[in-house]
């Protein structure tokens, strides 16, 4: 018997694909648009024109969440799909996931709650929705997420949004296995996100980009990208990444200029069509950063990026409280000796950056470190199909 007739005999696993360099920048870009939406929030309006497009970019950098969504997808959807078929599908799956995201994510609520009386935090009845990723789950903006003004876990419903996107998709990818029935399942799925936030938007209810139904298109259309790249289409769907990058980002700043007000709490377009459409440039950007030597890939190679994305979730994890408990104190003490408000701003956000960078070094070194260690006893295994045989893989994998 051939080797290539064992291949297809039996149910032999392969290690995983090499890791893509450049989508540790494409998280780098995330967190680094995330880090500036925050830590540089002031005034939403100038009487100067180029300081108020300044302004409505800023406002617009929250889509590092989203790249952030479609990344996830991208990634999650592969790994699912190459290891159908393999040894421990689920339970090597959710393993490696806890093992990357349960410690820092516990460590930092069993430590907040261990300080509650010393801190006066107030929780109101609340905590087991962080405990059990359902902080976003009521279709209401009245989120209960600030137990203190100086304690900020507002953007923990991006974190509940994926884990409730890890607990369903592995089942829904088992159950359907092809790559056809796969890949019908990110579009129509994609479609009903954006079917449900319009639904709820022309309802008169908030807006639902917070709760996984509401956003799960920018993550399913990373999966759809993840798709193409193991199909034929490959090369299409990667030289289309840039085009449909760019074409996003002009509808998307030329909406905003046609807007007084553009938020996903205020604009119609934005909580409708504008999220699917910054999730398919999101997804458009992942694929450029794959297309070998583009420029795309050579800036998300750059070792800057590559050192956020690397430490990127920290920097999400701690920047938003040590916003909450720095940020205008130290604008308040730069003014107050003299310097410009400008100034004040752009150097308290390098401040409170700065020194969430360190956090995230020393946490990931010396806390998470220790658990993603354990990952290399639960590799993943890439399942060899039969279409595979012969083939060299050229998709990535996650860390």
């Amino acid at each position: 018997m051939t080797s290539r007739d064992s291949a297809l005999r039996s149910s032999k696993a392969v290690p995983e694909p090499g890791h893509v360099l450049a989508l540790d920048g494409v998280r780098g870009l995330a967190i680094l648009a995330v880090l500036a939406s925050h830590l540089l929030l002031t005034n939403n309006v100038s009487p100067y024109p180029a300081v108020q497009l300044l302004l409505d970019i800023r406002d617009l950098l929250w889509v590092g969440v989203t790249l952030f969504f479609s990344l996830s997808g991208f990634l999650i959807t592969g790994i699912l799909f190459d290891t159908i078929g393999s040894e421990g599908y689920f339970r090597t799956f959710f393993a490696r996931r806890a093992l990357r995201i349960f410690p820092l994510y516990y460590g930092v609520l069993l430590l907040l709650l261990i300080v509650t009386r010393p801190l006066h935090l107030v929780w109101h009845g609340q905590a087991w929705r962080f405990l059990t990723y359902t902080v976003n789950i009521p279709f209401t903006s009245e989120l209960v997420n600030i137990p203190s003004p100086y304690i900020n876990l507002r953007h923990f419903w991006s974190l509940a949004v994926e884990e409730q996107f890890y607990l369903i998709w592995p089942l829904v990818i088992f159950l359907m296995r092809s790559w056809k029935k796969v890949f019908v399942a990110t579009l129509v799925g994609a479609a009903l996100s954006l079917g449900f936030r319009t639904y709820m938007a022309l309802r008169g209810f908030a807006p639902q980009n917070h709760t996984l139904f509401g956003c799960m298109d920018a993550l399913l259309l990373g999966g759809t990208l993840a798709l193409l790249v193991r199909s034929r289409f490959r090369d299409q769907a990667l030289r289309m990444g840039a085009p449909i990058f760019l074409c996003a980002v002009v509808i998307t700043l030329a909406e905003a200029l046609r807007q007084k007000h553009f938020d996903w709490w205020t604009s119609t377009y934005l909580t409708t069509f504008g999220m699917t459409i910054l999730g398919l440039g999101m997804t458009g950007l992942v694929a450029a950063s794959l297309k070998i030597g583009s420029r795309t890939q050579r800036c998300c190679s750059n070792a800057v990026l590559r050192f956020f994305g690397r430490y990127s979730y920290g920097l999400y994890v701690y920047h938003y409280t040590l916003d909450s408990s720095l940020t205008w104190p130290l604008r308040r003490f730069l003014e107050a000796h003299g310097a410009p408000k400008p100034v004040g701003i752009l150097s308290a956000a390098v401040i409170v950056g700065g020194i969430s960078v360190v956090l995230s070094y020393l946490s990931y070194h010396y806390y998470e470190a220790y658990f993603l260690k354990l990952k290399r006893y639960i590799p993943n295994r890439r399942h060899v199909r039969t279409e595979d045989v012969g083939k060299t893989p050229a998709h990535p994998r996650t860390t």
